[in-house]
């Protein structure tokens, strides 16, 4: 968790993507299943779901961790893992499903939450898909009177009511996404490494044989980690790392 930036407010926006860019559902079992681990994990680290999309290749997710943030990377391995286990035998596929690390920033106010559940919603409308309204694999149902996972209470509250909810249209300027923060911090550019390397810890990341640490090193820099990270993550000197990478 050094790492991730730790939420005062407890919020958090999560993205989470499939390795390659694969299909993650397949069929709507598949996203109830990771909806169901999701609901597990919710109630295992006495998290609040606030807002969800399901989406081709990747998952949106906002949490309230309350005063336990540091739960955040157990949370969402506790759904991935399992997920990942039953994907790959229901498919018969091998490997990694998921990317290696997950991506997350803390909501620091009021606007940013209301403007990146927004935002979440309205992933399946932007991508062309379906309107926010109609688009099954979301929690806006959920604000509409399903329930099912998420707290919809702070949200609603702050709006007064639903049909204020529903007509808002967005603040750009405040939503917290990927797309604002995409600098990889050198926690995760050494989970890559490792994950890359099919290694579980950083000593055998650093006992890779030359040429193996020099293509991962390449692969590492081509994916657009600084080297002075990648250097930090391998243990070994800025200059070695610029020279590999030439």
């Amino acid at each position: 968790m050094a790492h991730r930036q730790l939420s005062e407010s407890g919020f958090y926006h999560i993205t989470m993507r499939s390795a390659g860019q694969i299909a993650l559902f397949e069929d709507d079992d598949d996203r109830r299943k990771y909806l169901s681990l999701l609901k597990a994990a919710r109630d295992k680290y006495n998290a609040r779901i606030i807002a969800w999309v399901l989406m081709t290749d990747h998952v949106h997710l906002i949490v309230d961790f309350g005063e336990n943030p540091q739960n955040i990377s157990a949370f969402m391995h506790s759904i991935d893992h399992p997920y990942s286990c039953y994907f790959n035998a229901k498919t018969g596929r091998s490997g990694t499903l998921f990317q290696s690390v997950f991506w997350s920033k803390p909501l620091i106010d009021d606007s940013q939450l209301i403007a990146t559940t927004y935002y979440v919603h309205m992933n399946p409308e932007n991508a062309c898909i379906a309107p926010m309204r109609e688009y099954r694999w979301s929690s806006y149902r959920e604000y509409a009177g399903l329930q099912w996972a998420v707290d919809t209470s702070t949200v609603l509250e702050l709006f007064g009511s639903f049909e204020a909810f529903d007509a808002y249209e967005g603040s750009p300027k405040d939503v917290v996404s990927r797309a604002s923060s995409v600098v990889p911090q050198d926690g995760d550019v050494l989970a890559r490494a490792m994950a890359l390397a099919g290694v579980k810890t950083s000593d055998e990341l650093r006992a890779l044989q030359k040429g193996q640490r020099d293509e991962l090193i390449r692969k590492l820099a081509s994916e657009g980690n600084s080297a002075r990270k990648i250097a930090r993550s391998f243990g070994i000197g800025h200059a070695t790392v610029s020279r590999i990478i030439k």
